[in-house]
């Protein structure tokens, strides 16, 4: 019982709200000391500081990032002096962020994105990323979780060593499939939609993401179904930010 009531005590101070979604939090980590661990991953990258194109990932990030200021009301958006965006020396299509404004964007990812609004696309739902508190929020339920298994643990510690087991492993497929998956997807998903409206307002095509993410679906192999995934199916995807996009095109600069 002490257990359970450490737990409500933990939600209840962990509790946030995302930008423009209104979405309740489960947060217990600083973000400050989420962003020094991700700024030390991020140092041990190998990087292309003479790549050409980074001033362009550079310009475009930094106009979203000022875009999306405006829904930034507890302040989580890093200035804009401080943010540090890379191209990385990685042949496969991703790019990535981390809490404390550090974006990535992977030299292979080039070849899906060869416009400006394209780069927009992917810089959008990154920095969407950050200013919802993505990492934090993963690190505080993977923190949940191994709080919930050390429960399962001493609740049957005095149980067979099957009984344990079956336990411990229903604790862990509850978390991943109950859990972390789906709050994975969910977390792209805010991104998409939050990075279709940041890079409307920043001055780029909205139009360019479902033409993007359906181009960009063709990359790799075969996928696993959607409910196994960290990533929503590519059809969902496509179909969310057709229907986000009259909320994007709304915040579109108006036309002098």
């Amino acid at each position: 019982m002490r257990l359970l009531l450490f737990l409500a005590a933990l939600a209840s101070v962990g509790c946030q709200q995302v930008p423009v979604t209104g979405r309740s939090q489960f947060i217990l980590v600083d973000e400050s000391e989420v962003a020094s661990l991700s700024a030390a991953e991020f140092a041990k990258m190998k990087k292309l500081p003479a790549d050409p194109r980074l001033p362009k990932i550079r310009e475009i990030g930094l106009r979203i990032v000022a875009a999306a200021r405006r829904d930034d009301k507890a302040g989580v958006l890093p200035p804009s002096s401080r943010w540090e965006f890379a191209v990385i020396d990685d042949k496969s299509p991703n790019a990535f962020a981390m809490p404390g404004g550090k974006i990535g964007f992977n030299a292979g990812m080039f070849a899906f994105a060869p416009t400006d609004d394209d780069i927009a696309v992917i810089l959008g739902h990154e920095v969407a990323h950050v200013i919802c508190r993505h990492g934090s929020e993963r690190v505080s339920q993977a923190m949940g979780v191994a709080i919930a298994a050390a429960v399962a643990d001493e609740a049957t510690k005095n149980s067979s060593a099957k009984t344990r087991g079956t336990w411990m492993a229903a604790v862990g497929v509850g978390a991943q499939y109950g859990i972390l998956l789906p709050f994975s997807r969910s977390h792209e998903s805010e991104s998409d939609r939050l990075g279709l409206i940041f890079m409307a307002r920043a001055g780029y095509d909205p139009e360019a993401a479902p033409a993007f993410w359906t181009r960009f679906s063709k990359a790799g192999g075969s996928k696993p179904p959607e409910f196994l995934s960290t990533h929503p199916a590519d059809s969902t995807r496509v179909n969310q930010l057709r229907r986000w996009m009259p909320e994007a095109k709304a915040q579109m600069p108006k036309k002098p």
